[in-house]
This record gives structure tokens, C-alpha cells and sequence, in this order.
């Protein structure tokens, strides 16, 4: 399996048998886990339709716009998951999310709440704090090409 096979969410699976099913409404999320994994998998790929629907409809936003924040999405870590199995309507998935913006790591930390309706997973809401670090220009970059980043992410 190439890295470009590999799923963004982190699984080592191959992306076929983790997140594409759940993004192409072949399958639902199983878990509170899952869903949190495939919406990470989505804003890697800018996939707003899955993102949209798999928002709570009280707490969803009316559209994204991936032009207005661009992004290299690099790396998911999840900390803990508590409730959110198979049985269970509420869960709480907490993560890391590590991504590049405007010559910056950002490193953002949530606790996402999800409820399960209708036997169908929904994001509902999360509590979050975002770190920032400046990247040297001839560091490698953050994105594990080993290039540069001057000559990497940083120049677009």
C-alpha cells in the first residue's frame, strides 16, 4: 500500500476500506470515533457535503468555505474517546489536529461531542484551543516530504 493509499484519519488502513465508504454514504459511522475520523478525512480532502451532513442540524453551519481558510491538513491524533460504541447516543471524542496555514504549525486540540439520532452519528459541538508556531524557512517541512519548507508548503 503507497502513503497516498493510506486513509488521513490515521487508521493505517488503506483509505478504500476506512473513511471512502463512510464519505460516500455507502456506509454509516459505527462509532462517535468513526465519524470524528471520517470529518477529519473530509477536511482533508474538502469534502463539504459529508462535513454538512454529518453536523447536527442545530449546531450546522449553512455553508464552508475552504477558499477563505486554506490549509495542509498533516496529521490527526486521537487522545480518548468516552461512550460514543456501537450501543451508546452520546459520545466524546477528544484529538489533536496538526495543519499548516499562512507559514505556521497549527496545532489544534478539541473535546467533540456527538450524538447518535435515528442510528446515525452527528457532530453536535467541541471545545477548542489552537497553538501556533513559526517554522523556520529551511527546516524541513512539516508535511514529511523532506524538503525544505521554503521550498515546500511555504511556497504554496
Amino acid at each position: 500500500m503507497t502513503i497516498s493509499n493510506i486513509c488521513a484519519c490515521g487508521s493505517n488502513l488503506s483509505f478504500a476500506a476506512c473513511c471512502q465508504p463512510i464519505l460516500d454514504n455507502h456506509q454509516s459511522a459505527e462509532t462517535a470515533e468513526a465519524l470524528m475520523r471520517s470529518r477529519y478525512t473530509a477536511f482533508v480532502r474538502k469534502h463539504e457535503q459529508h462535513i454538512l451532513a454529518s453536523w447536527h442540524p442545530r449546531t450546522r453551519p449553512p455553508a464552508l468555505n475552504f477558499d477563505d481558510n486554506p490549509v495542509v491538513w498533516l496529521e490527526l491524533l486521537i487522545h480518548e474517546s468516552i461512550e460514543g460504541g456501537k450501543n451508546d447516543s452520546a459520545g466524546t471524542v477528544e484529538f489533536t489536529s496538526s495543519y499548516l496555514e499562512n507559514g505556521q504549525l497549527c496545532r489544534l486540540r478539541e473535546k467533540s461531542q456527538f450524538l447518535k439520532e435515528d442510528g446515525r452519528w452527528f457532530y453536535l459541538r467541541g471545545e477548542c484551543s489552537v497553538k501556533r508556531e513559526k517554522i523556520e524557512r529551511n527546516l524541513p517541512c512539516p508535511c514529511g516530504s523532506g524538503r525544505k519548507f521554503k521550498k515546500c508548503c511555504l511556497s504554496g
